[in-house]
């Protein structure tokens, strides 16, 4: 079973990635969204994955993403009915900080905005996970503030994050309206600006 790879990238997309390695093995792998607009943020050429490698009777399918929580949340959703594999990377997208606040607080607003996610789906999402010990570590990793700068987001940051946004079903004229209202203490960090746009999405 595959868990780990590092290689070159062939090819991109906004959920889907080939890479290929030294050995000169190529090989496709399914990635979240957020994930994509990193890569393109960062623009990374090598990059490490963390592997999920399903198998089935009649395929068998990677899916890459950026740590081990991320994987770990990933397995953890999937267990859920209802929730498959493309549903769960979508949810992802959220960032994964803003995911198991969310849980802990029993956010189902914040859940729902996420396509695919119907009422009674983010609350089983919610009631399945709270108690999960994985969640709670996430939850409190950022708890202390950063300190305010006045970096100016970038304009092929601003780029990304539309995309992403407009992939995940929300308007066009309401991404350009927020962009206006962006706190300086986010930065360019787009762990950051894409989780708070959802928020104020909602």
């Amino acid at each position: 079973m595959i868990c780990y790879l590092k290689g070159e990238i062939i090819w991109l997309k906004e959920n889907e990635i080939e890479i290929l390695l030294n050995s000169g093995i190529w090989y496709q792998v399914w990635i979240s969204q957020l994930t994509y607009v990193e890569i393109i943020d960062k623009k990374l050429e090598v990059i490490e994955l963390f592997i999920y490698h399903n198998i089935t009777d009649n395929s068998q399918n990677l899916y890459w993403f950026i740590s081990k929580d991320e994987k770990n949340i990933f397995e953890e959703l999937i267990k859920i009915s209802w929730v498959w594999w493309k549903v769960a990377l979508l949810i992802l997208s959220l960032w994964i900080k803003t995911l198991s606040e969310a849980i802990i607080n029993k956010d189902n607003k914040l859940i729902e905005s996420v396509k695919w996610i119907w009422k009674k789906m983010a609350e089983k999402i919610i009631l399945e996970l709270k108690d999960k010990e994985l969640f709670k570590n996430v939850a409190i990793l950022d708890e202390t503030k950063e300190n305010i700068n006045n970096i100016r987001v970038q304009d092929d940051i601003l780029k990304n994050v539309k995309s992403t946004l407009v992939n995940m079903w929300y308007n066009p004229k309401d991404i350009d309206r927020l962009f206006n209202e962006l706190p300086e203490w986010l930065g360019n960090d787009i762990n950051k600006i894409i989780p708070w746009m959802i928020g104020k999405l909602v």
